[in-house]
């Protein structure tokens, strides 16, 4: 098989590699054997380093934290210029 060339998406940069595959294993076999994750399941173009991906996955768990954050302190900040911010338990104003 001719070589296949890749963009890889890593935590520091994008480079492009050419990859080689044989009869025994195909390209996205050998990309996620060297820990990227093919875009594509059968012709990928781009693939992805899985340890980026965790920390996507990890980043996302903890997002609801952050915006939950974002939240009160917008709340904060409006009450302190005099506006009135309404919640779940729809509060009215005076």
């Amino acid at each position: 098989m001719s070589p296949l060339n890749v963009r890889i998406i890593r935590f520091i940069d994008l480079i492009a590699i050419d990859v080689k595959a044989c009869r025994c294993y195909s390209i996205p076999q050998v990309l996620v054997h060297h820990g990227l994750f093919p875009v594509s399941p059968s012709h990928p173009r781009t693939a992805v380093s899985i340890d980026l991906l965790e920390f996507y996955h990890a980043l996302f768990e903890r997002s609801a934290d952050a915006v939950t954050a974002l939240a009160g302190t917008l709340r904060t900040h409006y009450a302190r210029r005099g506006f009135q911010t309404l919640d779940h338990k729809v509060s009215t104003l005076p």
